[in-house]
């Protein structure tokens, strides 16, 4: 038995057997990798999903301020190279293009919300403005005018004033790619990332 054990045939075999372990190990591996990669991107579209209904809500009622944020992150560029094999060239084209029209509607809407608080910045220096010009008016007149009316007569009509400057441009952008923006995870390439992250049989 001992002569079995110092044998260079036993040196083989065990070598064999280290490898194959190693393989096997190797190959787990980059399977849960796998299966983690497809339930981040599964999370994140379903996540862009819900917030491109918000941003069409959002359309159909003219409310074209505070569009909500659809990515919190982006991993299909990471991710993608995984499923190469699992996916075919349809559905890798039906998970790019909802990446990349839903990445260029967020930053058409951020462009957008960055407006409106450039034009509610703006508004807040003219209102300054204008109230040190009262005061300075009401200190010149003879007899001086009643400051608090005439600031309550120019505030009351500042505020009833809702106009805000945002570009139309940038909302058109959003109604146009949204429209080319299906779902994914009722799709084939979701069906199938759901199966490899195991949540389908």
């Amino acid at each position: 038995m001992i002569t079995f054990f110092n044998s260079s045939f036993f040196a083989g075999l065990a070598t064999i057997i280290t490898g194959a372990v190693a393989i096997i190990i190797y190959f787990q591996q980059k399977n849960d990798a796998k299966v983690q990669a497809a339930r981040v991107l599964l999370m994140e579209i379903r996540t862009a999903e819900e917030r491109l209904g918000q941003v069409r809500e959002k359309l159909s009622s003219d409310a074209t301020s505070d569009f909500p944020s659809i990515f919190p992150t982006n991993s299909w560029k990471k991710y993608s190279p995984l499923f190469i094999s699992d996916l075919d060239q349809d559905e890798i084209r039906i998970i790019s293009n909802f990446y990349d029209y839903a990445e260029l509607i967020e930053d058409f809407g951020r462009k957008n919300n960055d407006f409106f608080w450039v034009t509610t910045e703006e508004r807040a220096k003219v209102v300054q403005q204008k109230l040190a010009e009262l005061i300075i008016h009401a200190q010149t007149q003879t007899p001086p005018a009643d400051l608090n009316v005439l600031k309550q007569g120019f505030l009351d009509v500042f505020v009833s004033d809702s106009y805000t400057y945002a570009p139309i441009k940038m909302v058109n952008e959003i109604k146009k790619y949204i429209e080319k923006v299906g779902n994914v995870t009722t799709s084939s390439a979701g069906i199938k990332l759901k199966k490899l992250a195991k949540l389908l049989k």
